[in-house]
């Protein structure tokens, strides 16, 4: 796993840890579980009570382009102070894959800061489906029309006034070719390697890639279908290769098909920087492996035992899909408690209230301000009138609208959500579905702070009420949950 380290050095605080102290002590929490520091962002003599970060933000804007998977922090209160500023960031980094990751606290933020996290993150994806929503009725009436619904340029088309689709004369016999060339018998690579010597370029001006052969290849458009969404009109557009010469080759390009290795349900480890090994406390991670028989099995590992051998616990890896169903089996009986679903919304609920640790300061200071005022104005009745009490009026009186600005841009920033929306938002994670992937990474990362794997039980750190569940080996296989999972926990 790749990552980066953040710190941060508070000009507020005498009793911070040195920003090499900080590096130091991520740098070795990095190199025992063997992740790979990728870089390093650091901000000094800034807090984290504000947004003006440079580094941090640095950071944030990097995360989008899939160079690390963590960003690891001396203690948590590096990232954020304030849990909805937390809960903001941490929304952006997740869908970019991103997480982070204490190197001295193996907690979480707190079962309410997490719900608070994810229904932000929910209503942010609400509001930008009714936006879309808008504009997808815009882009139908298009589409009904065969027009053009903007974005890349199909190569071998132009557009003319009316957004209706043309042949393009240059590049349209291009298209033609490539379509004959792999019909024949060419490999794409070859007809790569043809069209870069000839010094054709993509629609953006790019030398042209397998990628760009296989999206020609693949698109009905050219056999005359104009297609947007669920809309398909045969015969739309202008049609550049025939429908049969198009069928002939899909049918080349499904029999000459090999395995690709793609990703498989089998092959995400939902469990990633939330499991430990209990003896020597490292990361363990996700790993496949063959049997005799040819059978595929996924596991995670104790990275001490994979790679140094530094790691003497019985249970040094443990079966993927068995741990999965007692973690997520016990969540589903935690969220089908109305109690708890109840305690978690009160929680959140609270918790919105008291998080805003700029409101209450910029309440008490436009307070403040006010009462000057009011003394500058009594000073001039009382014939106090001179070039600085004129001033100082003059100056509270910009201050009174900055902070006037300051606090409507602030509660504007942050809504608040009724306990209704909080609770019935808790309740849909009973609807997730757990035979998907993404269901059951959507339950862990909501809820599981930490799972730590012992000899003899696992101890699951959730994020609720009382805090954490143990179960231990036995007790799994006397429960009926799976049948001989003590046993086939660890290959063999």
């Amino acid at each position: 796993m790749k990552a980066v380290i953040y710190a941060r050095y508070s000009s507020d605080s005498q009793r911070e840890e040195s920003i090499d102290g900080q590096i130091r002590e991520c740098t070795q929490d990095c190199e025992k579980n063997g992740i790979t520091i990728v870089n390093h962002y650091i901000d000094r003599a800034f807090s984290a009570k504000t947004d003006n970060r440079p580094e941090f933000l640095q950071m944030i804007k990097d995360s989008a382009k899939g160079n690390f998977e963590a960003i690891i922090v001396w203690k948590l209160d590096r990232f954020s102070r304030n849990r909805y500023d937390s809960a903001h960031y941490k929304a952006l980094l997740r869908k970019n894959g991103v997480k982070v990751v204490s190197a001295t606290e193996n907690i979480a933020d707190g079962p309410e800061g997490i719900i608070l996290e994810s229904l932000l993150e929910g209503m942010a994806e609400y509001y930008s489906a009714e936006l879309s929503v808008k504009v997808t009725r815009g882009h139908t009436e298009n589409a009904l029309k065969c027009k053009y619904n903007g974005g890349t340029l199909t190569f071998g088309y132009r557009i003319d006034e009316d957004k209706h689709y043309q042949l393009n004369p240059e590049t349209a016999p291009v298209v033609l070719e490539i379509f004959e060339m792999y019909d024949s018998g060419i490999t794409m690579q070859k007809i790569c390697d043809y069209l870069n010597e000839k010094g054709v370029k993509s629609v953006r001006g790019k030398n042209i890639d397998l990628n760009f052969i296989r999206g020609i290849l693949h698109n009905p458009r050219y056999k005359g279908e104009y297609v947007y969404r669920d809309i398909v009109i045969p015969g739309g557009i202008p049609q550049i290769v025939s429908p049969e010469l198009y069928d002939s080759v899909q049918y080349r390009i499904a029999t000459s098909r090999k395995a690709t290795g793609r990703r498989t349900d089998d092959d995400a480890y939902i469990f990633t920087t939330k499991l430990f090994c209990g003896t020597c406390k490292s990361y363990m991670v996700g790993e496949s492996g063959t049997s005799c028989t040819g059978n595929k099995y996924h596991y995670y590992r104790c990275v001490n035992t994979k790679k140094k051998k530094l790691c003497d616990a019985k249970h040094k890896s443990i079966r993927k899909d068995k741990l999965e169903e007692v973690v997520i089996g016990h969540i589903k009986k935690m969220l089908m408690d109305d109690g708890f679903v109840n305690h978690l919304a009160t929680k959140a609920f609270e918790l919105q209230e008291k998080e805003s640790s700029e409101l209450p300061l910029l309440r008490k200071q436009l307070e403040e301000t006010e009462k000057g005022i009011e003394n500058m104005l009594n000073a001039i009745q009382a014939g106090l009138l001179n070039d600085s009490t004129k001033k100082r009026l003059d100056d509270l009186e910009v201050l009174k609208s900055e902070l006037e600005a300051s606090i409507i841009k602030e509660e504007i920033r942050k809504p608040t959500y009724t306990f209704e929306q909080i609770y019935f938002y808790i309740m849909s994670f009973r609807d997730v579905d757990t035979d998907t992937v993404r269901g059951r990474k959507t339950l862990v990362d909501h809820f599981v702070n930490s799972i730590v794997v012992f000899d003899d039980k696992i101890l699951i750190n959730l994020n609720y009420k009382k805090g954490s569940k143990q179960i231990s080996f036995k007790e799994i296989e006397n429960s009926g949950l799976s049948s001989g999972l003590v046993s086939s926990l660890g290959p063999s």
